[in-house]
């Protein structure tokens, strides 16, 4: 991440200057001396955190020279000065700064002078300040964004909060199919059990189904009363494409019985349609005037078969054929051809199917964003039907006291430089940010779900590194909306994140929580804590193979052991939220 550039303040130092004809001053003076400060004045006198600042910049009103003779000290240590060669009326002051310091910046009279003019120099500045800060729990807020959050919400929240900066909560996310074999697998690697367990609601449209039913709320419970928090995190499957019927063609085509006859849809207007075919559509050719005899035939660009059974076959009418997923990556890319004989084509539909193949990508579906909020839309109408029955998933869970730290629509669509990875950024930062408020309006007030602890990730670029501040705060849905605020990292192992922990903090101005909502290796506990980021949870990503839970990627020389039985983190039966 890049550092935010902090200038001195004029006003704060002391420094409006003019052209100086004083007698009582041996000098002349360099005026216009000022500041422009994003977001915390570094004031004499004042704190500051010492991962957010890397360098002080002057801005004069003339071109400046820098004196080498003449030494600009930080606590008695020579600094650097530079001008800044794109803006020579512009010097920086680079400074390296550590945690709960005290610091002097000492800049000498004449350390900077006029560059046409070397009696023309700069008044001295000296400025105090220091880097006692760290989390500063005084400025969080003191509930949750919803009024009616149930008993056991709150207790939660407390417990986060009674802990922010001071202790971090451990945490692991779940396998997709509802299960906790991950925490288990954390366990017999570290003696502990994760104080948060994560799980996930991607397979919402096949539940209940013998093989995933989020009826069974047996996993979440068994955690909860076990003395671990269950985490929900909701990857959105909607369909790719429209339901409904597309025509691919429609006139009149003779199939004559000496089988001359042909219709070849590999142009790109067809394929363009064929774009919207997924498993288990219908290609349908309807026919007149069949005879007896007549055959037809479905053949991919290459004149072969498109499949087992399809290059020649009787018919005695119009006639189907539904498309497995090799068909379908075929005729996307290349077309297809009809062929036959004895019978006249009059024309050839594609049918989707209502829940056919379903994806939470957006780069290859059709479903907008912006129609979700577009009642009678077919986006809104999926996503009704999709958000009542979560709700009916989430109402088991707070039947029976169970709170859940709630993160949907996580990574906020991704960076937008390289357009959205998920579908709810596909119209936009503005339309995802509308999509938070009215799933929360729907969960809250509609349906009454008051045990979910509303926990936000920050948009990330394609690199996996959260992106600029400028994009963060275009797509932050506001401090009424949102109880923490999460980043997703994946690093080296047991690297300190401290830079993106204050990115996040500053976002909020140390309003809200800041959680690493997901990582792959884990981070250095210690060294966040030292410097006054420590993370209020983590959440480890799982990895799984054909044998179940494994250590694959992350986390492969015992990191787990490491950070669990650090005295800085809390795991499960650390606390006691009954």
């Amino acid at each position: 991440m890049n550092k935010f550039k902090y200038m001195l303040a004029a006003a704060i130092v002391g420094l409006s200057l003019t052209a100086c004809e004083d007698e009582d001053k041996p000098y002349g003076v360099l005026d216009g001396i000022g500041m422009v400060n994003r977001s915390v004045s570094l004031a004499d006198g004042s704190t500051v955190r010492a991962a957010m600042i890397d360098k002080i910049t002057l801005d004069y009103n003339n071109l400046v020279g820098i004196n080498p003779d003449v030494a600009v000290t930080l606590n008695g240590q020579t600094v650097q000065p530079t001008v800044n060669p794109e803006n020579r009326t512009q010097v920086i002051i680079p400074l390296t700064l550590t945690p709960y310091q005290d610091y002097v910046l000492q800049i000498p009279a004449g350390a900077f002078y006029r560059s046409d003019d070397k009696s023309v120099i700069a008044e001295a500045i000296t400025l105090t300040f220091n880097t006692n800060t760290g989390i500063n729990p005084a400025l969080l807020a003191s509930s949750l964004i919803n009024p009616n959050a149930t008993p056991e919400a709150k207790k939660v929240y407390n417990l986060l909060v009674d802990n922010y900066g001071v202790r971090q909560l451990s945490g692991s996310m779940g396998e997709v199919a509802w299960g906790t074999g991950f925490a288990e697998l954390i366990h017999a690697e570290s003696g502990k059990y994760p104080a948060i367990v994560g799980f996930d609601y991607i397979h919402l449209a096949s539940s209940p189904a013998n093989w995933i039913d989020y009826g069974d709320i047996t996993p979440v419970k068994s955690v909860w009363e076990a003395g671990s928090i269950p985490a929900m995190t909701w990857h959105w499957n909607v369909p790719v494409s429209k339901p409904g019927e597309l025509t691919i063609w429609t006139g009149e085509q003779a199939m004559p019985g000496d089988w001359s006859g042909f219709l070849q849809l590999t142009d790109d207007a067809s394929k363009e349609l064929l774009s919207k075919a997924v498993v288990n559509s219908v290609i349908t050719v309807k026919t007149k005037d069949v005879n007896a005899g007549a055959q037809g035939s479905v053949k991919n660009s290459g004149w072969s078969q498109l499949a087992d059974g399809l290059e020649y076959f009787d018919i005695d009418g119009d006639y189907s054929v539904t498309l497995t997923a090799d068909m379908v990556a075929e005729i996307r890319e290349n077309g297809f051809i009809i062929s036959g004989h004895d019978y006249t084509a009059t024309e050839i539909t594609l049918t989707i199917p209502a829940g056919g193949s379903m994806s939470y990508d957006a780069k290859s579906d059709q479903f907008l964003a912006s129609n979700v909020l577009v009642e009678g839309s077919w986006e809104n109408t999926v996503a009704e039907a999709d958000v009542k029955k979560l709700a009916g998933y989430l109402k088991l869970l707070q039947d029976a006291n169970i709170p859940v730290l709630w993160r949907p629509f996580h990574e906020a669509a991704g960076d937008y430089t390289w357009g959205s990875w998920f579908w709810w950024g596909n119209s936009g930062v503005e339309v995802t940010k509308q999509l938070w408020s009215w799933l929360y309006d729907k969960l809250t007030n509609q349906y009454g779900i008051n045990n979910l602890i509303w926990v936000w990730t920050v948009q990330t670029s394609d690199e996996g590194k959260p992106a600029s501040m400028d994009k963060i705060r275009a797509a932050y849905p506001g401090d009424a909306m949102v109880d923490i605020v999460g980043a997703d990292l994946y690093e080296e192992a047991l690297s300190n994140q401290t830079a993106q922990f204050d990115l996040l903090y500053d976002l909020v101005g140390g309003k809200k929580m800041v959680a690493l909502s997901e990582c792959g290796n884990l981070l250095d506990v210690d060294a966040a804590f030292n410097d006054g980021a420590l993370w209020s949870y983590f959440m480890g990503w799982y990895e799984q193979d054909d044998n179940g839970p494994a250590f694959i990627q992350w986390n492969l020389n015992g990191e787990w052991s490491t950070v669990l039985n650090n005295p800085l983190v809390l795991n499960r039966g650390d606390f006691n939220l009954k």
